[in-house]
């Protein structure tokens, strides 16, 4: 009688590991055939026909909780997802502040468009960053950094250069931080010139594989930051991310001496209306030579000019550098904007 209970305990294991297809149910009674992947803290991951897709937990019925939960206790070690990890392009990630750079072939759409260009990647790269007590279930802010492109070797090293200065303390604001480039470098060329197309498809890309592991990131707030050269970068990913239909509220341009505004709303087509919803903080040195205090006024008059909903210009002691204590206050407007 032992030995038949513990054959009939044994066989109902590997049937359930063979089991993780199943007509799953929500919460509303609606049904999909899938395939269980993994879990990733209050997060499913299934696969369905083929593809990815992200569901919170709390949206399943009780029976495919608890499916879920018994499954995931029959996967060999390491192979389980434990409550508070995370992934992105199927990479782990760890929701401390650190930076983690993961991989995905670029798409069909993606290389097309650089058929006409020099370079020819063939990787999207993207790095990222989550604050600690990360939960793609709750509502989320993103900083997206951009780097500056002075030369071909700051090209090549792409935006994923210029994370660590604003990793940190924007993880420590709550803030998922994130950027994207190509296995040859940034998507743009020299002095932010764009590459026939390409610097779109790349985000885009990169939107969608965030997508794709966190369904409800295209509800998520997202800002733009950069200084300098990436300063002026941040124009133009702020212009591709709202061509994504994402939420764009906000824009640090630390150092900059020109408005990028209507070059961006050329390449990447996003509506002019849309500028309303987005805060835009200048912050320059009163002895910068490279961005001087008549530039940074007039990049603040003519964001005005472009219809952005708020813009503001905070001058400090010093010349052309990076002010940590400048990118959180416009971090803190920003949120405060999203509050109203």
């Amino acid at each position: 009688m032992i030995r038949e209970s513990a054959v009939a305990l044994l066989s109902s294991g590997l049937l359930l590991a063979a089991a993780g297809a199943r007509v799953w149910t929500d919460t509303t009674g609606r049904k999909i055939d899938a395939e269980i992947v993994r879990l990733e803290g209050e997060q499913i991951v299934l696969n369905l026909k083929g593809k990815e897709v992200t569901l919170p937990l709390a949206k399943l019925s009780p029976d495919d909780r608890q499916f879920a939960g018994e499954w995931q206790k029959t996967q060999p070690p390491g192979k389980a997802s434990p409550v508070g990890t995370f992934s992105l392009c199927g990479t782990a990630l760890k929701a401390d502040g650190s930076v983690t750079t993961v991989q995905e072939p670029l798409s069909a759409a993606t290389l097309k468009k650089f058929a006409k260009a020099d370079t020819k990647p063939a990787q999207l790269k993207i790095a990222i960053a989550l604050p600690a007590g990360f939960n793609p279930a709750k509502p989320q802010q993103v900083m997206w950094v951009s780097a500056p492109i002075n030369n071909e070797g700051e090209r090549k090293r792409g935006n994923i250069a210029a994370m660590d200065g604003f990793a940190g303390l924007a993880t420590q604001a709550g803030w998922v931080v994130i950027t994207a480039d190509t296995d040859q470098g940034n998507p743009r060329l020299d002095n932010n010139q764009h590459c026939e197309g390409s610097d779109l498809a790349v985000h885009k890309q990169a939107v969608e594989a965030l997508a794709k592991v966190w369904p409800a990131s295209r509800s998520w707030k997202f800002a733009c930051c950069g200084f300098s050269g990436g300063a002026k970068a941040s124009f133009f990913r702020a212009g591709e991310l709202l061509a994504c239909e994402l939420d764009v509220v906000g824009i640090f341009a630390g150092g900059c001496n020109q408005d990028m505004t209507a070059s961006a709303r050329a390449e990447s087509g996003f509506r002019k209306a849309s500028l309303k919803k987005v805060r835009v903080f200048i912050s320059n040195g009163k002895s910068d030579d490279i961005s001087t205090v008549d530039q940074a006024t007039k990049l603040k008059e003519s964001a005005e000019s472009e219809g952005y909903g708020e813009v503001r210009l905070e001058l400090f002691e010093g010349g052309h550098n990076f002010r940590r204590e400048e990118f959180a206050k416009a971090m803190a407007w920003f949120k405060e904007g999203t509050a109203k």
